[in-house]
């Protein structure tokens, strides 16, 4: 047990070194919010409103274009399964 604990270790310990360094020079936290206190932050409230319905819009006609292609995937993939499975049985 102590061997894995070990390991770990290890791991926690690399996880954290590279969280911090990649935190002090990216800094993505403070730069989004510098993003939203230039851009979004002095436009009128009606702007902001209809930007969330737009990007609302977007994000659920995107979720349902992706759940189609995927749905058209598990199709097309049972189809070559069931066709496999027939071509193996008859064999």
């Amino acid at each position: 047990m102590g061997f894995w604990e070990t390991i770990k270790g290890f791991f926690g310990s690399i996880h954290d070194t590279i969280n911090n360094f990649l935190q002090r020079i990216l800094d993505i936290d403070g730069r989004l919010l510098s993003l939203y206190d230039e851009f979004v932050m002095p436009l009128p409230e009606l702007v902001k409103i209809a930007g969330i319905v737009f990007l609302t819009i977007i994000i659920v006609l995107g979720v349902m274009s992706f759940a189609k292609k995927m749905l058209k995937l598990l199709i097309i993939l049972a189809i070559i399964f069931f066709v496999i499975m027939a071509l193996t049985r008859a064999g």
